[in-house]
């Protein structure tokens, strides 16, 4: 695969619950801008543990690290309290060493109520310096080809 080619491939769909707390809210009620950013965030990492087995502990032995250089939100539609939203991710495509991931967050009728997309840096361990994404890795993202 070349740099900045989209996969062929169907993407893996990560799939999360939150229930908004009280201490999650703004003054007038709604979901404060902030906690976004981070239910995105917790999203891809629960998901990670959960789907590729890089739960906090095997992170560190990986030979690798992930940061989050950038994240574009949308503010669609506001979340209240006690309100369950889904967030739902998946890897759109592969830039040499940044991962272009595509984040949904719905209600519980199904309403998109925020999108976000997140680019996720590979980064080699022992140099600390961004490297492409290796084939193997990118492949844990993707259903396996018939």
């Amino acid at each position: 695969m070349h740099r900045g080619a989209t996969m062929t491939s169907t993407p893996v769909v990560y799939r999360t619950t939150h229930r908004i707390a009280f201490s999650e809210l703004d003054p007038f009620q709604h979901v404060s801008t902030g906690n976004y950013a981070r239910y995105f965030t917790d999203h891809r990492m629960e998901a990670l543990a959960k789907y590729a087995g890089w739960d906090l502990p095997t992170l560190g032995t990986l030979g690798f690290m992930t940061w989050v250089r950038r994240m574009e939100i949308d503010f669609i539609r506001p979340v209240s309290a006690d309100q369950e939203v889904s967030i739902t991710s998946f890897v759109r495509e592969f830039r040499g060493p940044d991962a272009m991931i595509e984040c949904l967050m719905r209600d519980a009728a199904g309403t998109t109520v925020s999108t976000c997309l997140m680019v996720v840096a590979h980064v080699d361990a022992r140099t600390r310096r961004a490297t492409d994404w290796p084939g193997e890795l990118q492949a844990l993202f993707f259903e396996p080809e018939d």
